[in-house]
């Protein structure tokens, strides 16, 4: 084991040195305690991690990526001291930057990590579990690691990957370009592999990520059926946009498959740890009103476009701009005004109060005064003077009792990455 190691660590040095990276839009502080970066699998998470390891000297790099096959003998050992004993035959007299990728896969290894941060090991670790690593973080690591999400790319950062430079006036003169760059990426979603490859071959790169979410990490893990998996995940993607029960999920997929309740719920409520769902809920007072309805979105809009037969423009915008708030914001909420009137998104901080409503298109008169109706009333009863309708590609600005309503076409607040919001 020790030799294996030592192959990796010189292997991993090496493939660092010669990486060549696109820079992202997170600020990752610089810290003594453990930095900790969760997110979905395939969204960038071990190219953060290369990120901050060359701002290391080649040698004091200590990357170890748990889902290497040759390091699964590790978890049949009592102790892991033979990760840094092998790294110090190398380098007796160097102290490591000890970067590990995809820590749930060692056992124990909040223990671990801990005993590392006593002796004052500078650690930078990723993880793809939610449940598991935010319940370890805060039952052993609670002031010890500093945790950060990271997420599928922006559009901003979509279009940094296809080496495209836009200047201001491009909004102006090559708006037609813009469009159909951002149609692109509200289609087949943010994934690096996915975005850097040619559209006939999308889908395949794109199956292969949501196969290994699917089956590793929900099927395997869990050890659930995976038709009645794939039954709720695509009465899920049906359901986007759409405020729903559990019970009333169950009953769509009860009259298909034979199954419970209490089944489907076990089995949507594991959806998150994975990071592929998320759900919010209506802003109420009351916790049990709150929790007996909820909208869910997909993290990331590819998975939509494998688990639909037709594309749905409507969905897709709207689980766009959920992710992009969710880039922004550590609560959203959907809101419902006192005559049940509902606005898409609701966002409520002591920084931020924002309403905002998503609406592809906005030409029809019947959607259009339904939309500007509910975001008026919603308005009203927070005392907001501005509110916000995300569009496909209608900029307007309308003022209607005092109030301002703000049609933006999504692709601009999108490469902007600056919400407009009531202060």
């Amino acid at each position: 084991m020790d030799f294996v190691l030592k192959r990796i660590i010189l292997e991993n040095q090496e493939i660092i040195a010669e990486k060549s990276l696109i820079p992202r839009k997170y600020i990752i502080p610089e810290t003594d305690a453990i930095t900790v970066l969760t997110g979905i699998r395939r969204c960038g998470k071990t190219f953060m991690l290369y990120e901050k390891a060359k701002q290391q000297e080649p040698e004091r790099i200590l990357f170890l990526d748990f889902e290497d096959e040759r390091l699964i003998a590790l978890n049949t050992l009592e102790s892991y001291d033979i990760i840094i004993d092998s790294y110090k035959t190398l380098y007796p007299h160097i102290e490591p930057v000890l970067f590990f990728d995809e820590i749930q896969n060692l056992k124990n290894w909040h223990l671990y990590l801990k005993r590392l941060h006593v002796k004052g090991y500078k650690i930078f670790v990723t993880g793809s579990n939610a449940h598991l690593i935010s319940r370890e973080i805060a039952t052993f690591l609670k002031g010890r690691s500093l945790e950060t999400t990271i997420y599928p790319f922006s559009f901003s950062e979509f279009l940094k990957l296809k080496q495209i430079e836009l200047l201001p006036k491009d909004s102006i003169i090559n708006q037609p370009k813009i469009v159909n760059l951002f149609e692109e990426y509200m289609q087949y979603g943010g994934f690096p592999e996915v975005i850097k490859v040619t559209v006939p071959d999308k889908r395949t790169i794109a199956k292969n990520i949501y196969n290994l979410l699917f089956y590793k990490d929900l099927v395997a893990k869990y050890d659930k059926d995976d038709y009645l998996l794939k039954l709720v995940m695509s009465k899920i993607t049906e359901n986007i946009t759409k405020e729903f029960s559990i019970t009333s999920l169950a009953n769509k997929i009860i009259f298909v498959y034979k199954t419970s309740v209490p089944t489907v719920a076990d089995y949507f409520n594991i959806l998150p740890q994975p990071y592929l769902t998320s759900n919010i809920y209506q802003y109420r007072t009351s916790f049990v009103q709150r929790e007996s309805k909820r909208k869910t979105y997909v993290s990331d809009n590819s998975f939509i476009f494998l688990n639909r037969v037709d594309p749905d423009n409507s969905r897709l915008l709207e689980n766009l701009v959920f992710n992009y708030l969710q880039r922004k914001y550590a609560e959203i909420y959907y809101y419902k005004t006192s005559n049940n009137k509902e606005v898409d998104f609701f966002i409520n901080t002591t920084q931020t109060k924002a309403l905002v409503q998503v609406s592809y298109s906005i030409e029809n008169t019947d959607t259009r005064e339904r939309e500007i109706k509910s975001l008026l009333k919603a308005m009203e009863e927070q005392n907001m003077e501005i509110g916000f309708i995300f569009t496909w590609n209608k900029e307007e600005e309308i003022s209607i009792n005092g109030k301002t309503i703000k049609m933006v076409p999504f692709w601009k607040e999108a490469m902007n990455t600056q919400l407009p919001v009531n202060h």
